[in-house]
């Protein structure tokens, strides 16, 4: 682990996600499941058996989303003692701290989905190749993995890529694929991020204000004689990668 990991993970809730009192991460963390719910809920498996784990699970928000979706069969392990223990206020089971590559050796158990939310990008580029070929190794024949990361492409990127200091990589549409495609897994999908508020009157004014941003960035690419086929402009995207069925 990199030196300066040992100080920012040791407190890593309070200082970053946690800084709110009670009451308001409650909030946060009910509107999280919410936001989870609508994001992933049509990428889950029809069989609701499926053994799913979440590498990084912080609170355990994604959790308790697939939960309430019906996925009994859930796991979740997460490096910061402060957030699985937050995670138990919150009212989540089946959560762990754990370093993942001690978690899938030591389990030698596999999986048919596994989420990492907002952790690759925290991840050096060689430890993220590396953490994908063990994740790819953790997954049941046709299992498939989904992850979330920052969109370099997105307009005030930096926003969001640079947010949280143990930020490392950073990904867009392309880059995505080529990095998953090259660690061995098939049929590789891209796609926007959710970008949604709750208020239904700000949400009217959001999706009209984003319609136009499209536009304008579409028109800004054509300009510098670039396509916009392969470019997404949500804040954040959505990997999905999937292990040959007959692996």
């Amino acid at each position: 682990m990199h030196k300066y990991r040992e100080t920012l993970y040791q407190n890593y809730y309070s200082t970053h996600s946690g800084k709110q009192d009670q009451s308001v991460q409650i909030q946060h963390f009910n509107q999280q499941v919410r936001y989870f719910e609508r994001e992933f809920k049509h990428l889950m498996p029809s069989n609701k058996e499926a053994k799913i784990l979440d590498i990084g699970c912080g609170t355990g928000s994604l959790i308790k989303a697939l939960n309430n979706l019906g996925y009994s069969k859930t796991n979740g392990i997460d490096l910061s003692v402060e957030q699985v223990k937050m995670a138990g206020v919150f009212g989540v089971t089946g959560i762990e701290q754990a370093d993942v590559n001690d978690y899938l050796k030591d389990k030698q158990e596999t999986y048919d989905v596994i989420f990492a939310v907002d952790l690759i990008e925290h991840l050096a580029k060689d430890e993220l190749v590396n953490f994908l070929k063990m994740v790819r190794s953790g997954l049941n024949a046709g299992g498939q993995v989904i992850f979330r990361t920052p969109n370099m492409d997105a307009p005030l990127a930096s926003v969001f890529a640079f947010a949280d200091f143990t930020h490392e990589v950073f990904l867009n549409k392309s880059s995505a694929k080529q990095l998953l495609q090259s660690c061995g897994y098939q049929s590789v999908e891209v796609s926007e991020g959710i970008v949604f508020i709750e208020n239904s009157v700000k949400e009217i004014v959001r999706k009209v204000g984003w319609a136009i941003t499209k536009i304008l960035l579409k028109m800004q690419l054509f300009f510098s004689a670039r396509t916009w086929g392969e470019v997404l402009f949500t804040p954040n995207i959505v990997i999905v990668g999937n292990k040959d069925a007959k692996a």
